[in-house]
């Protein structure tokens, strides 16, 4: 079992809109909306890939109950706190001609104290039937900042690999846990480390003082540049295979689902690396976000590009 918390699950809408421009009105087409949260995306696709799944998080009102609902249709096991207010929408624009992304994200409720130990009932629970936990996404509103810190911590106490997907102060207060695993894009690893990037010798540089300080491994997603893998005793980097992209939204959470689900089949690192990048390109293949096709996963894994990087 591979359980994936999703704290601030949400209803993803992307509209497609040729020449968006602001101040604009637009009749939509064309329109797509999914179960969303980056833990839903990954729960989502572990299920695909043939492993058993679980969501845990918050949910509220109408949004809540048919997210839900969508997951439990699809096989995952669910353990969602109900809360007060209604779970976010999340609107994004996808502009094919001018291959611009437009997401607008919704706060959602607010957490408070009682629904928060709530939770940690659930996610205690969980811990004693999984294999892996995957903590994804931003955290709600009144969820304390350093509480992917706690979650890490319970799960090592279990002995549980974690891999830890967050941005700004949630991560850097994350990693200090020592998580199994962190999946930046490079925005979010420049805002971790205070610094730009020149090259990518001096991004692995920077992941590999990362892994010094405690975290086992660092998956870095720069979209079609493709990908880094750091740790001890490996640096590799990817080049996906050129697709047809129509939403990248979600790429990363499938590369996550990948990986988490070759460490389940107790693949090579270099393989889990592999097979993680191959579900991030048929991800942005779909209008959906969170969506890969199994049998495209498994027929292109071999066109990913693997090649050593320096230490």
């Amino acid at each position: 079992m591979i359980t994936a918390v999703t704290l601030n699950p949400a209803l993803d809408k992307v509209y497609f809109i040729e020449d968006f421009q602001v101040g604009e009105m637009y009749r939509v087409g064309q329109m797509v909306e999914s179960a969303g949260g980056k833990g839903v995306n990954v729960a989502r696709i572990v299920k695909t890939l043939g492993i058993d799944s679980m969501a845990i998080g918050f949910k509220g009102g109408a949004v809540g109950n048919w997210i839900e609902a969508q997951l439990k249709t699809l096989g995952v096991y669910t353990g969602f706190v109900e809360v007060l207010g209604e779970t976010r929408t999340n609107n994004n624009i996808i502009d094919k001609s001018k291959k611009t992304e437009t997401e607008i994200l919704e706060l959602g409720p607010i957490i408070d104290g009682k629904d928060m130990g709530k939770f940690l009932q659930i996610y205690k629970k969980a811990l004693e039937i999984s294999k892996i936990v995957i903590l994804s996404g931003g955290l709600p509103q009144g969820v304390p900042i350093d509480y992917y810190r706690t979650l890490i911590e319970m799960a090592n106490l279990c002995g549980l690999p974690v891999i830890l997907d967050a941005s700004g102060e949630a991560l850097s207060e994350g990693i200090k846990a020592k998580p199994y695993m962190i999946k930046p894009n490079i925005r979010e690893l420049e805002y971790l480390l205070h610094r730009e990037f020149t090259d990518t010798t001096d991004i692995v540089a920077a992941c590999r003082d990362i892994v010094g300080d405690g975290v086992g491994v660092i998956m870095v997603s720069m979209g079609e540049k493709g990908a880094f893998l750091i740790g001890d005793n490996i640096c590799k980097g990817a080049r996906m295979p050129k697709v047809n992209a129509i939403n990248s939204i979600g790429s990363g959470d499938a590369m996550i689902a990948g990986f988490a689900v070759g460490l389940i089949e107790k693949r090579k690192l270099e393989d889990c690396f592999r097979l993680g990048v191959s579900c991030g390109a048929s991800n942005a293949q779909f209008m959906e976000i969170g969506v890969i096709d199994r049998e495209w996963v498994k027929d292109q894994m071999d066109r990913v590009v693997i090649e050593d990087c320096s230490f």
